[in-house]
């Protein structure tokens, strides 16, 4: 990592250690929208941070805090209104890539969008349909408010009769889906290193039979595969973070799903009952891995996906794909 990575990450680390917190999270939890976190955001310029490398960063770093604010969608709507060359509007923005909303050729649109991040909490949405990409006020829409395991805003959005800001024809939409699968890996990503902090840490603090639970072999055992999952899924990130092609992404996103199921478990298991407390952190760190784990395609998909382009390739390829020195 260069020395500009290294300062804008801990930069980034000290402003998310410092805003989000319990009282935070209570907050969020009531329905309010963390104005001070997202206004520090937004003054450090994070929001701003381009894809694919800084963007991946420090989502990473917001998803080991588990910040109850639409920054990756943010960063990738930024993104998407950029390479189409359409103005871009201030403040957090939300997107969706759904085939089910028509878009007319004078931008005026049809049909609903289902469990779109934080749509309730933002004034511009990003739609990508077809090869079209609009940027919709959020105002005019229909939004139903719905939630997430996690407490997230996902929300349902009609589009009835909603005429588009701005639009463009000649996106990809199976490459804004792969970029949304490879920040919510980076999400995942962040939150295993926050979940194996926290697990270590209580081994090392738990006492048992007069000593730490960490001193015991079976526990030992479920550190090391914790550690495992985590490192797997980190690294995936970073490889398509460096090489975004549609391999490494799907490899990342797919490594990534699986360790967050993977990694909760073990997390409770350590933690024993404390953990599904309402007092303790790490349930909200699990809800979240668990959500995530699922959006923009689950390890299934992904490694289906994944199975379809070692099919196509040949068995003289794979090697080179997985080297990084495929095309």
């Amino acid at each position: 990592m260069s020395d500009e990575l290294e300062i804008l990450s801990a930069s980034a680390e000290r402003l998310f250690a410092d805003l989000v917190t319990s009282e935070l999270f209570a907050l969020v939890d009531a329905g309010e929208w963390p104005a001070a976190l997202w206004q520090a955001v937004e003054a450090a310029g994070f929001e701003q941070a381009e894809m694919p490398g800084l963007g991946v960063l420090i989502t990473r770093i917001a998803g080991r805090f588990a910040a109850p604010i639409p920054f990756a969608e943010t960063i990738l709507a930024n993104a998407l209104l950029e390479d189409a060359g359409l103005p871009v509007p201030a403040g957090a923005l939300s997107f969706t890539v759904d085939d089910h909303i028509s878009i007319a050729a004078d931008g005026r649109m049809s049909g609903a969008a289902e469990r779109v991040p934080w749509a309730r909490h933002v004034k511009h949405l990003v739609i990508v349909s077809g090869d079209v990409v609009a940027l919709v006020e959020a105002a005019r829409c229909g939004v139903e408010p719905g939630l997430n395991i996690a407490g997230e805003a996902r929300d349902d959005v009609c589009l009835d009769g909603v005429s588009a800001m701005e639009m463009k024809s000649g996106v990809s939409p199976s490459t804004a889906y792969e970029q949304a699968a490879l920040l919510r890996a980076a999400q995942i990503a962040g939150g295993l290193e926050k979940i194996l902090d926290m697990t270590v840490q209580y081994a090392g603090e738990r006492q048992q039979f007069g000593r730490p639970i960490a001193k015991f072999q079976a526990v030992q055992h479920h550190l090391a595969a914790l550690a495992g999952h985590t490192a797997a899924a980190c690294a995936a990130v970073e490889a398509a973070a460096e090489a975004p092609n549609l391999f490494a992404i799907a490899a990342a996103k797919a490594c990534a799903s699986e360790a967050a199921g993977e990694a909760a478990a073990i997390a409770h298991q350590v933690h024993g009952a404390i953990g599904f407390t309402a007092e303790h952190s790490l349930h909200r760190h699990s809800k979240t891995l668990w959500t995530w784990r699922e959006e923009y395609g689950n390890e299934v998909y992904w490694n289906a996906r994944l199975g379809s382009l070692i099919a196509n390739g040949g068995g003289d390829a794979v090697w080179p794909e997985i080297v990084g020195s495929g095309g």
